[in-house]
């Protein structure tokens, strides 16, 4: 088939283009990023499907210009979303019947079927492990990336609940305070934080310019996710990092502009390719802190260092049992205390962490490539091609 693939700045992903040319496909990639679309640019989005004869449209972002487009075209349209919630796909525009959702948090897919969208499913992320397997990684690499633990990721310090907090009285503020406090460190997938009507119309009221919902999600669910739960993430991230960075060899590899505190060894972000693998590769752990908006998914972080045989290290997230056989293909925690009682065992052992490591690359290769995963969105869309 020919396939079009409409790319995001913000979100590569090479590897469902590399996925499609080596399932037999042509692939032809619009040339902008779809966040450079302008609103008067479907006639050209038209153009070029027609002139390419594409098949049907596969994605990791969702455009409502391109949604459009396709269903005028009576073309299928396929979005396999990599964030959660995907806040672009709450809209009317994602309901045309050529439009085809793929969610990897279940229960972002739950909350989209219930809300009435018929072309929706789950479907976990994936890893490349062609390119785990043709990783040229030389011994001075090794030790340049080579660390008890590592965290690849933001902090998220900068964030809406810090750019907004001082608009508000301070009881709102010590209310607030006290949701943050009392949800942080806490992965045991019964997700607590509920907000009263009061203060969902409060912060309305206050930063209307930032939460005016215009998406088919109701009003606590998109506060909870953009307001709350980012922040709830700095605080994990950056308090775990501070208290890691007293017991062990951690680098951080982050974006330039997030504020670390001191006494962490922090390194500049790694590109999404060959070399956020060869840090994977050279950490004897692989820690991962999921973003409290992925309410039961497993981030992309996790396949990405299972295919290179890391060992992951993860907080505990719903879905991670229906994946992967824990303590076997991957350790998880619940609290810090777990964490560092955890940290403290396999950097101990190198045998068991080695087996785990190694366990998981197999897993991800049987059951997770994007080879598995895209053949997966491809037979929904065309049930009856081979």
């Amino acid at each position: 088939m020919r396939i079009l693939f409409t790319g995001s700045k913000i979100q590569e992903c090479p590897s469902i283009i590399f996925t499609l040319d080596r399932l037999g496909h042509e692939v032809a990639c619009y040339p902008k990023p779809m966040e450079d679309l302008g609103e008067d640019e479907e006639k050209e989005i038209e153009d070029f499907l027609k002139k390419y004869k594409v098949d049907f449209v596969l994605s990791n972002i969702f455009t409502v210009s391109v949604a459009r487009v396709t269903n005028k075209l009576n073309m299928k349209y396929a979005i396999w979303c990599m964030d959660s919630p995907t806040y672009s796909t709450w809209v009317p525009d994602s309901r045309y019947d050529n439009c085809y959702l793929f969610y990897f948090d279940y229960m972002e897919y739950l909350l989209q079927k219930k809300n009435g969208h018929m072309n929706v499913y789950h479907l976990p992320l994936a890893a490349d492990t062609v390119w785990g397997e043709t990783l040229i990684i030389t011994d001075d690499e090794i030790q340049k990336y080579s660390c008890a633990m590592s965290f690849v990721g933001s902090l998220y310090t900068k964030n809406i609940y810090d750019k907004c907090i001082e608009r508000f009285s301070g009881r709102a503020q010590s209310a607030f305070s006290d949701i943050i406090e009392k949800n942080a460190f806490l992965w045991d997938g019964k997700g607590r934080i509920k907000l009263s009507p009061e203060w969902i119309q409060t912060i309305r009221y206050v930063c209307p310019e930032l939460f005016d919902n215009q998406y088919e999600m109701d009003d606590e669910y998109f506060i909870r996710t953009l307001f709350f739960e980012r922040k709830l993430t700095n605080v994990e991230r950056t308090l775990l990092m501070e208290l890691l960075a007293e017991r062990y060899d951690i680098n951080l590899y982050t974006r330039a502009i997030e504020q670390v505190p001191e006494g962490i060894k922090r390194f500049p972000e790694v590109s999404a390719g060959s070399e956020a693998l060869k840090v994977f590769y050279s950490s004897k752990i692989n820690l991962n802190i999921t973003l409290r908006s992925i309410e039961t998914g497993i981030p992309a972080r996790v396949f990405d260092v299972m295919s290179v045989g890391g060992f992951v290290l993860s907080n505990w997230q719903e879905e991670i049992p229906e994946l992967f056989e824990e303590d076997k293909e991957i350790v998880t925690f619940k609290t810090p205390e777990e964490l560092i009682e955890k940290a403290d065992y396999y950097l101990k052992h190198d045998s068991e962490r080695t087996r785990i490591g190694i366990n998981g690359y197999k897993r991800v290769k049987e059951n997770y490539t994007y080879e598995h995963q895209v053949g997966k969105i491809i037979s929904i869309l065309f049930p009856n091609s081979k």
